[in-house]
């Protein structure tokens, strides 16, 4: 099986200048939650501006 998770702005946008659009700790936590211990499959830019260390 195959999930996608995104968050997408009302103006259909996923991201600026290599950040997120918003910073929600209640956000990232669930996304953590939901992808730890699963493969994830991302693009070179959203790898490269993870923190060190947080694969």
């Amino acid at each position: 099986m195959i999930s996608i998770i995104a968050a997408i702005a009302e103006n259909n946008a996923i991201g600026l200048k290599g950040k997120l659009l918003y910073w929600l700790p209640a956000d990232l936590k669930r996304f953590k939650g939901l992808t730890t211990g699963h493969t994830i499959i991302m693009g070179r830019k959203t790898f490269e501006s993870l923190p060190k260390g947080a694969l």
